[in-house]
């Protein structure tokens, strides 16, 4: 097939484009319904519903069918934000369950989906349990800072020393506010510290630094603040009882300081996971929608789109124009386009609509 010559032909290209062959519906409407599932997280009947409202009926075995198309049209463009992330020298992480029905078992099982993601772009992926097995054998290429909660499957992955763990101050917020149920005084007198290191935090974002000036704010304004906390933290834990909540306040710092202090001294760290865990709420109200993945592959499929929904918001790109762009130039007429993949990611929309 010859390529895209010049604009009229590019104008002619789109207009015949299609998501696949023999696709009943156009690159835009597949757009639509991938947005409204996977960006808006309406749950597959009352799409349906809506579309029978509209004189579009639709089996569900359709619907579902135009998940699987979509997700496998977008699935290379996850895969090279996988590779992205994996090269990157740094990224966050967190996860939760997933039930995925298997055919043979009597009951859903309990799957596991996380999110890998950094500034640029997110990637959810589906494994058969939590265990540190599978995290370790999905960063074995990455070297660099990994910022996730303190849990001790990750343990085998910093145990390699290819990769630096990073903590989540939010965390130990809340676990001291927790604490003044119990010792009002001490417990808030504890959060005063950590607290002065989110304002400190916030004022380098909004004067927007970056790189070597938000390492020099954050070692100005931080660190002292830090400091202070240490040594607070070191007066106050031998005077606790060991079932006190503020003890376990305390020694979540004690034991994780290096990390959860990581983001002083590296300017791509965040001082929390917090934008991680927000991303990741969109995927928990989808599981409650859905109550269950069909089976693994419609679990490894949800997760494509998942992470190309979610690199979009990352990056600030509307997911439906995104998404119809996308179709247009991966469907039918992907020889004519000729581009490579690195050319149809939503970084690559994002610079072409300027």
């Amino acid at each position: 097939m010859r390529k895209i010559a010049n604009e009229a032909d590019a104008r002619a290209c789109l207009k015949a484009a299609a998501p696949y062959l023999r696709s009943k519906v156009t690159c835009e409407w597949l757009a639509w319904f991938i947005h409204q599932k996977f960006a808006l997280l309406s749950p597959l009947d009352r799409i349906r519903r809506d579309l029978a409202e509209r004189s579009i009926p639709l089996a569900m075995g359709t619907l579902v069918s135009f998940v699987e198309r979509a997700a496998d049209l977008l699935a290379p463009i996850d895969g090279l934000h996988w590779r992205k992330l994996l090269s990157s020298s740094w990224m966050a992480t967190d996860g939760t369950g997933i039930k995925v029905l298997v055919p043979g078992l009597p009951a859903a099982y309990d799957g596991y989906v996380g999110i890998y993601r950094n500034a640029e772009c997110a990637v959810f992926q589906h494994a058969a349990q939590k265990g540190s097995e599978d995290v370790v054998a999905k960063l074995a290429p990455f070297e660099g800072t990994l910022t996730a909660d303190a849990e001790h499957r990750f343990n085998a992955v910093y145990a390699t020393g290819r990769v630096i763990e990073a903590g989540c101050n939010a965390h130990g917020r809340r676990r001291l506010r927790d604490a003044e149920s119990t010792q009002p005084v001490l417990a808030a007198e504890g959060g005063t510290f950590v607290a002065a290191m989110y304002v400190a935090e916030e004022d380098g974002r909004k004067k927007g630094l970056t790189g070597d000036a938000l390492l020099a704010h954050r070692r100005q304004h931080v660190g002292p603040i830090a400091d202070d906390f240490a040594k607070w933290l070191a007066a106050v834990e031998p005077t606790l009882l060991p079932s006190d909540p503020l003890t376990a306040a305390v020694g979540y710092y004690r034991n994780h300081w290096d990390a959860l202090t990581r983001f002083i001294d590296d300017p791509q760290v965040p001082i929390d996971n917090s934008a991680t865990e927000r991303e990741f709420q969109n995927f928990a109200k989808l599981r409650l929608n859905m109550l269950f993945a069909g089976s693994t592959e419609g679990a490894r499929r949800a997760c494509v789109l998942l992470g190309i929904v979610a690199t979009c918001r990352s990056i600030g790109v509307p997911v439906q124009a995104y998404l119809a762009w996308a179709f247009e130039r991966l469907g039918t007429h992907s020889d004519l386009f000729a581009l490579e993949l690195e050319e149809i990611t939503p970084a690559a929309f994002k610079v072409a609509r300027g």
